[in-house]
């Protein structure tokens, strides 16, 4: 059995969260704001900074140290303080850091600085948590042709199509859940996000990403069972030297998280080579402020 795995270098091309001002800046950058708020933890910090034009250069890249930032959540204001020697970090007051971010819950952001201010809203997510983990690992290795299809070298603005054959193990996971029911929203008004992500490095760094490691998706497009339990298949791969080589030891961090469409917007708009930055729902910036729920494991697999 042959595989054909095809890895490009989308990242040259795709923009950052602080992406920097190309075309038309305003006189002093576009306010950026950064925060997700976990069902079930307590109140996540913000980050406030602004992008900046490339002639400033990056040493311009810096955040906000004396924006107002206030949290209004489930109908509680909480203020923000900056964090000292951490310039656009902001933590709740002291007297709220007690607070957990409850599920179901509506929320404001607002940030307020002497030229503009920006906000967002949304609500928190119900808590998700991984009932079982599945792994199907084949016995043996399987070759595969690993293609680079931008393939540039450091000293060499020379394009090459580098092609080698190797051989991986491909490790299926499945990853299950409880879905939403009983509340007054349904599957219907949430997205999941699945990761599969070997935390070991190996000894080839051609690692097949297209076997569906990662995935958005809406959570009523997965049929639950009749115990309201929904089940999502994943497959990451191993490389090896050789066919009858073991599969090496290696952590595997599993990550299954849930949020509202426009988290969903936001996750797979952040890799796009045809944009700038992620899509936000910040209003008066850019980035992205939003509520999500998440469990993660770290596994050993050997």
């Amino acid at each position: 059995m042959r595989i054909l795995l095809q890895i490009t270098l989308a990242g040259i091309l795709a923009g950052s969260i602080a992406a920097c001002d190309t075309v038309q800046p305003s006189k002093v950058g576009t306010l950026v704001v950064e925060s997700f708020l976990k069902a079930g933890e307590p109140l996540p910090d913000v980050r406030v900074g602004r992008t900046y034009g490339v002639s400033k250069g990056i040493a311009a890249n810096q955040g906000i140290a004396e924006a107002e930032v206030e949290l209004i959540l489930d109908g509680v204001r909480i203020q923000y303080e900056p964090v000292a020697m951490s310039p656009g970090l902001y933590r709740p007051e002291s007297r709220a850091s007690h607070l957990i971010v409850p599920p179901l819950a509506s929320f404001e952001l607002f940030v307020r600085t002497p030229d503009d201010q920006a906000n967002a809203s949304g609500s928190i997510p119900p808590l998700i948590l991984l009932d079982d983990v599945e792994f199907f690992i084949p016995e043996r290795a399987i070759e595969a042709v690993l293609v680079d299809t931008l393939d540039i070298g450091l000293d060499s603005l020379d394009l090459a199509l580098n092609a080698q054959e190797g051989f991986i193990y491909p490790i299926q996971v499945t990853l299950a859940w409880q879905t939403v029911s009983g509340l007054e929203t349904t599957a219907n008004d949430y997205w999941i996000e699945t990761r599969l992500e070997p935390l070991s490095r190996f000894s080839s760094s051609l690692i097949d990403f297209f076997l569906l490691p990662q995935q958005v998706l809406p959570e009523e497009s997965i049929e639950a069972d009749e115990n309201g339990q929904v089940r999502w298949t994943g497959v990451y791969a191993v490389p090896v030297e050789a066919v009858d080589t073991p599969l090496p030891e290696h952590a595997l961090k599993v990550s299954l998280l849930r949020g509202d469409q426009a988290f969903a917007v936001f996750e797979t708009s952040r890799d796009s080579p045809e944009r700038r930055e992620p899509v936000s729902n910040v209003s008066g910036g850019i980035g992205f402020v939003g509520g999500i729920a998440i469990d993660t494991l770290r596994i050993i697999v050997k």
